[in-house]
This record gives structure tokens, sequence and C-alpha cells, in this order.
């Protein structure tokens, strides 16, 4: 059998010859971390930068969200550290698998082993540590706090090429996660201009107008029991196979061989932990008894419907500590204030369009993680 030689499948043309065999402990030093007491107060409150693990994102190696600061006693006289800036930030418990870098100098809770590189270049060495995190699982410290030691980092085999070549794949792999940071960021903006909007909308803060200028009649408040066919529990249970959706309260949740609805529909989690969570479903499908199927009447646009019980918020009306709950006869008490049907439909497609943008955000975010995945596969060894 042929030897496996240590290059990756994806390789810049100009780079050749294997990488190099080495272990993560000869190329830097570890530093932990720890937590100083809470209860000191002379700790807290200074100027040095101290995480947790819940500081850092899955997604990103640069994205740290500072937030507590410690003082010089506190690094004097508790476990916790300094970790020089440019340093690999590695969470190897309680969190494990986030990896981030730090551009200033820090502290960090105990859950880090932190890496500080003997090379001044550290990107690609800490792109392939966030790769290796899976593997390191395989340590595992206990059945209630899966992590690693400081042991396991320095003895783990890993194989680098040259450090023109760990540059331009480095770059490489950040060139898209800058791409993915920025859609995050569009998404996040067009999710508060939505809110936002959705406030002043059905506050009537901000009116429409018809196509000729003018103001539309004002608003008259209903129960939404008075504008629906029907509020009525679902009853299929979900099966392994079959051509229609079965919709619970969190979407769609199995397949089903017959449909008990056709056409656009309101679902409203009857019972759980998503009581109250409301989602659309269109076309032909059935319904678990967990969730209410509301059935807007034709005059009526199901869109202005749907944005105003979401800005609503249901949540307002589940009862009950043990198993949430809302009803069907909660629903049809709901006050709702209902402008003519031109005003509805103008506001459900103004509001719609936001939506199309953020699901075009959220589309494009799953193709950048996928791309992401695949060069980090193929582009190290």
């Amino acid at each position: 059998m042929e030897k496996k030689k240590n290059v990756p499948v994806l390789r810049f043309p100009e780079f050749s010859g294997e990488w190099e065999k080495r272990k993560l402990g000869e190329l830097g030093s570890f530093i932990g971390g720890g937590t100083p007491s809470t209860k000191t107060a002379k700790f807290w409150n200074g100027n040095i930068p101290w995480i947790s693990s819940s500081d850092l994102t899955e997604e990103s190696i640069y994205q740290i969200n500072t937030t507590r600061f410690i003082t010089c006693d506190a690094v004097l006289q508790s476990a916790t550290k300094i970790v020089p800036k440019n340093s690999i930030l590695i969470v190897s418990r309680v969190g494990v698998g986030k990896v981030a870098v730090n551009e200033d100098e820090l502290c960090t809770s105990q859950d880090f082993t932190n890496l500080v590189p003997d090379s001044d270049y550290y990107l690609f060495l800490a792109y392939l540590i966030k790769l290796k995190t899976n593997y390191l699982l395989e340590f595992n410290q206990g059945t209630s706090i899966k992590g690693f030691v400081k042991s396991d980092l320095e003895t783990l085999q890993i194989k680098l090429p040259s450090i023109p070549e760990q540059k331009i794949i480095a770059s490489s792999i950040a060139a898209v996660d800058n791409k993915l940071q920025t859609l995050k960021k569009k998404k996040t903006l067009l999710e508060q201009y939505k809110k936002g909007m959705m406030q002043k909308i059905f506050s009537q803060e901000l009116r429409f107008k018809d196509d000729n200028g003018e103001a539309f009649p004002k608003w008259e408040m209903k129960k939404l029991g008075d504008i629906c066919e029907s509020i009525v529990s679902g009853k299929t249970k979900p099966e392994l196979e079959g051509e229609y959706f079965v919709y619970g309260s969190t979407g769609i949740i199995g397949k089903s061989l017959n449909y008990t609805h056709s056409g656009k529909y309101l679902l409203a989690a009857r019972v759980g932990a998503n009581a109250g969570q409301i989602n659309v479903a269109n076309g032909k499908f059935s319904v678990t008894d967990n969730t209410l199927v509301i059935k807007v009447k034709n005059q009526i646009n199901i869109d202005f419907v749907f944005y105003f019980i979401l800005e609503y918020d249901l949540n307002k009306l589940v009862f009950g500590s043990g198993q949430p709950l809302i009803t069907g006869g909660q629903l049809k008490l709901l006050n709702i204030n209902l402008p003519c049907l031109t005003e509805q439909t103008k506001i459900a497609n103004f509001l719609s369009a936001i939506d199309d943008k953020i699901n075009l955000c959220n589309v494009q975010i799953e193709k950048t993680e996928q791309w992401k995945k695949g060069l980090l596969q193929k582009m190290f060894v």
C-alpha cells in the first residue's frame, strides 16, 4: 500500500512537498486562567479585560465579547494570568470547540488553555487548532464536563507547511470569515430594523397612505375570534413516511400519508416550552395536537395578522409552570387593531420584503459556512 503523504487535498500551485510533523507543545507555551472571587470588590471593575467561554462564538476566531474587567490586584492575587496579545485562546472545558485570537492583552477563566506561539504568525495555527477540537474531545475528563488538559494539547500531533504557505491558507480562510461576519451583521441590522418598524406600525406611530397620498381610515378594534373562521388544535401524529408535512410546535416535525389542511394558515404552539410561538404554513399539510391552527377569514390579510401576533408576543398569554399552555379560547379573545384591507396588505408586503432580505442572508450565511467547512477540511492535513 502506498504511504499516505502529508499534503492537503486542495493546495495552491506554487507550493509542493510534504508538510512537517510537529507536536503542538513545540510551537509555544501554554497559559491557563482563573476566576477572581466576585466577593472581593477590589478585583473587579478595573481596566484589564477578563473573559469566560461564553464570551466567544462558535463561528469566528475573531469575535470576543469583552464586557468584564479586572484589576491588577486580581492578577496578582488570583489564579488568572495575563495572556499576551496575538495568543490563541482555546476553550478546553465548558464550551469546548471555541477558539479565538486576541488583539490585546487579556485574562481568561479556568475554562481556557491558551497558547502563546513562538512564531509571530499565529492565524494558521489558530484555524488548525479550531479544526482539531473535535479530535481533542476524545480526551474526556469526566461525565459532567467534557474537555481536555494542557498535556493533551502539548502532545497533539499536527502537520505544518512553510510560513508562506501558512499565510496564504490562513488569509483565504480569513476572507471567508470576514464575509460571514459581514453577512451576520447585515442580518442582525435587518432584524433590528424589522423589530423597530413593527413597533412603530402597530402602535400607529407610522401610518401608510393610499396610492393617492391620502390617509387610510382609522383602525378598528376587533377580537381575533371575530376575524377567524376557526381556532382549533391539530390531531395528526407524525409518521416516518408520507407525501405531506406534519407541523408541530417547532415547525415541520415529520410526514403523513394524508393531509388535514389545504391553504394558508397560522400555527400557534399550544403546549410545552414553545407555547406561544407563531408560524405560517401553506399548502397541504397536517398538524399535531400540541399546535393550534388559526384559519383567518378571506377578507382579512393573513400575513398582517401574523405580523400583528408576532409583535404582540403570545408568550404574554402562556400560563402554567409545570406545563406551559395557551388555549384557543385565549386567542379568540385577543384584541387586534385592524386597518382596512388595503392598508393591511401594504403593511404585510412591507414587512414581508424585509423578511425576504433576512431569509436571503440566512441562505448566504449557510452557503458561506459550508464553503468555509470545505476549505478547512481540504486545505489542512
